[in-house]
């Protein structure tokens, strides 16, 4: 009976976040240009607080979503559901304020198939754009008139993914992924006159408003091998490998005149006046990204773990055929995981998991002859619910973490950010025979 319950739960809410669009960050500036933030974690809130890393670091009772190879390693049901968010402070050389969200971060189901196999569906986010910036600039021949211009963005794309890991021979796990990637944004261009001599004129804001979706499958190959080095020490290398895609796209093109509140301005006949309207068809090219990992562990309470990521953002394409001046990118992570003792009956705190990372990332945003660097550093934690039995393992996953992406040199932007994740993860084995004696 309570199995039954959790499925349906567990379903039910892969059903309802369907709609769910991944937006994990405050206003960013950053996300303006290309794709958005493109999610760079594949995994849990486990990985979350390792700084991302786990590429090639297999757990029996954490979700192995961040390279399907490592699924095999789940050899019971494992279901995990988790949020994540940041808090923020942005700042020019002139100005600085504060930010903050919170949303889906993971969701997904692990099943066993076999003593070899092992298959997963999950729901993630995959990008975000969320940003507003305002600027001004004089009216040629008029130094008492200026134009004030407001871009903003917002929405993002998910991922509903389904994987699959085999074991073939020793230690050696293959894994693939197949990922439909949904979902739409909305990126406005507002202009706006100021002139003392025509006052009428800065009450109509003349707004392009872009509206656009986004749909199409993506494809992931993992490998995995672990090898026993000596009693108590094995080393783990692993790696993941995204297809580059076309994903379709369909933009909705509208000329709006707005108020100063930011209604439509009506016409005649009351409703709302849209100036020009036309429908475009169009692709956007995802260009291919690897990831690579090696790990040590103990076969026991002690995993270290080290993963490098790129992407050949340059051969990106956007909706109009563009490249929006990104260039490749590289992400560096290193993290460890430590339980004192997960069996132990004297101390509560001898069975929390402690986990702490650091990340270097060298973004694909180069503006103003600046590259955009983001770095930081994270703990986690996991707390065991209750003793847990043979048949079921309840836990309590907590992520926290600190950075520092962008400059206020050259007039650019600067984010200091506080991350934060919660996630609850339920380890079932199911499809037990029991026999009555």
């Amino acid at each position: 009976m309570h199995k039954t319950l959790r499925v349906l739960i567990g379903f039910a809410a892969l059903c309802l976040t369907q709609v769910a669009q991944a937006q994990l960050i405050g206003n960013t500036p950053y996300s303006r240009y290309g794709m958005g933030e493109v999610n760079e974690i594949y995994g849990s809130i486990r990985g979350a607080g390792m700084a991302g890393a786990g590429i090639s670091a297999g757990n029996s009772f954490q979700p192995n979503t961040a390279n399907p190879a490592l699924l095999y390693y789940n050899s019971i049901t494992n279901f995990d559901f988790s949020g994540a968010g940041q808090f923020k402070t942005v700042k020019s050389q002139y100005a600085s304020q504060r930010d903050g969200n919170a949303n889906l971060y993971n969701l997904s189901l692990a099943i066993p198939i076999s003593r070899r196999w092992s298959t997963a569906v999950g729901l993630r986010p995959f990008t975000t754009i969320n940003y507003e910036i305002n600027s001004s600039s004089e009216v040629e021949g008029n130094p008492q008139a200026s134009i004030l211009r407001k871009y903003s963005g917002e929405g993002g794309l998910s991922e509903a993914y389904f994987a699959h890991g085999i074991r073939l021979f020793g230690g050696l796990t293959i894994g693939g992924s197949a990922s439909y990637l949904f979902g739409n944004t909305i990126a406005e261009t507002g202009t706006n006159v100021q002139d003392p001599e025509q006052a009428s004129a800065s009450i109509v804001n003349i707004t392009r408003v872009d509206r656009t979706t986004y749909s199409d499958f993506i494809f992931r190959a993992g490998i995995n091998y672990r090898q026993k080095l000596k009693d108590k020490l094995n080393m783990s290398v692993g790696g993941v490998y995204t297809f580059a895609a076309d994903l379709e796209a369909e933009r909705d093109v509208s000329l709006e005149r707005r108020g100063p509140d930011g209604n439509l301005l009506p016409d005649q006949s009351g409703a709302g006046l849209i100036t020009y309207e036309d429908t475009l068809s169009s692709s956007i090219h995802l260009p291919a990204n690897w990831r690579a990992g090696i790990s040590i562990d103990n076969g026991s309470n002690l995993t270290v773990a080290a993963d490098f990521s790129t992407y050949e953002w340059s051969k990106y394409k956007s909706f109009e055929g563009g490249n929006d001046n990104l260039k490749d990118s590289y992400r560096m992570a290193l993290g460890a995981e430590y339980t004192p003792n997960a069996n132990a009956i004297d101390s509560y705190f001898k069975r929390i998991t402690y986990r702490g990372g650091l990340y270097f990332n060298d973004t694909q945003y180069r503006l103003n002859g600046e590259d955009i660097k983001d770095m930081g550093v994270t703990a986690g934690f996991t707390f065991p619910l209750g003793r847990g039995t043979i048949y079921d393992l309840y836990l309590l996953n907590l992520s926290l973490g600190y950075g520092q992406r962008g400059t206020t040199d050259s007039g650019l932007i600067k984010e200091d950010y506080l991350q934060f994740g919660l996630g609850f993860t339920v380890n079932s084995r199911w499809f037990l025979k029991r026999r009555i004696e």
